[in-house]
């Protein structure tokens, strides 16, 4: 997000108009973040801190701050305290060091001083997750992955449920309205179904000015980030994947192809029998009248609903099923 106060407001308001719990500011709020020297407890102007998180709070959205290796390391002692004083809800470790036993269990240390402070944690870069979580439940992602920083295309995209995500959450740090992506916007809306992260990033190099509201925002103004249930319906690793999930009585459903355009079955028979849904269906249209070019339909379905998707090429498509009250 751009760091001034003026326009921390105005991702306050948006997240909160979209039903999202956080703001993150991104490196360098701080200074510069490749120096042992900046001190990661004072606020570059022309931040108010204070006045950001009042505003947030009294919008009911928090506030996540990143913190490069050098300022984590060279005050560990101290900014998790300060930062819980400040209202912080979690920190982005960036650029963290992997693989020897010093910074593994150093790493260890430092999520467990962030939840003695009821501070959460995001681990961003190299490191990768191999149960952490069940020890640490404030660890609630990482990334470990190339997501959408590197703007990777939809072969790689149709990968990582059967590679990455077998080791755990993971932040992919998901775009919708950058010009650089490499895949439709229904894709992306569908990552969010298919990507397991307690801690979503969305809309990664976007701004609230380069929304139209959009209907199809819906889906992401409706999804959680933690799930009672899931079910992998379909899908080859590096060509297409299908996965349902559920929260309380309702589903969310996403599908992605690769570079390749496909025509699949979806079968609805994950469902509970006898009970019908309303599922609104966002998928790629160019005849939509949206920038985005996604549509939307509503249809009723239930457990013997069999639908046929057609997928773009770099395409996708999400669903949101809800039970049909009687």
């Amino acid at each position: 997000m751009t760091q001034t106060t003026k326009d921390a407001k105005e991702n306050i308001d948006f997240a909160a108009k979209h039903n999202m719990q956080y703001i993150l500011f991104d490196w360098k709020w701080y200074g510069p973040a490749f120096t042992y020297t900046s001190d990661v407890t004072k606020v570059v102007a022309p931040l108010d801190m204070p006045e950001i998180v009042r505003y947030g709070k009294e919008k009911g959205v928090g506030v996540w701050l990143y913190v490069n290796l050098q300022g984590l390391y060279s005050q560990s002692d101290s900014l998790f305290a300060v930062y819980h004083k400040w209202g912080i809800k979690g920190v982005k470790f960036g650029f963290v060091q992997v693989g020897s036993h010093r910074w593994i269990t150093w790493i260890e240390e430092m999520i467990k001083k962030a939840a003695e402070n009821q501070i959460m944690v995001n681990i961003h870069d190299d490191w990768r997750p191999t149960g952490e979580q069940r020890t640490y439940p404030n660890l609630m992602t990482a990334e470990g992955v190339r997501g959408n920083e590197e703007m990777p295309d939809a072969i790689h995209n149709t990968v990582l449920p059967f590679t990455r995500f077998i080791a755990g959450a993971a932040d992919y740090t998901i775009c919708y309205y950058n010009n650089r992506i490499k895949t439709t916007h229904a894709h992306q809306l569908a990552m969010a179904a298919i990507y397991y992260s307690p801690i979503q990033t969305l809309f990664w190099y976007d701004k609230p000015a380069m929304s139209n509201d959009e209907p199809e925002l819906a889906f992401w103004d409706k999804i959680p980030t933690t799930w009672d249930e899931t079910k992998i319906l379909d899908g080859t690793p590096g060509e297409y994947v299908s996965t349902a999930r559920r929260s309380g009585k309702d589903w969310f459903v996403g599908t992605m192809t690769n570079n390749d355009a496909r025509d699949l079955k979806l079968s609805f028979s994950f469902l509970p029998k006898g009970k019908e849904y309303l599922a609104t269906i966002y998928s790629d249209d160019d005849n939509a009248v949206t920038k985005t070019k996604v549509w939307i339909e509503k249809v009723k379905v239930n457990a013997s609903t069999v639908l046929t998707i057609k997928l773009k090429a770099s395409g996708g498509q999400a669903i949101y099923l809800t039970p049909i009250k009687k």
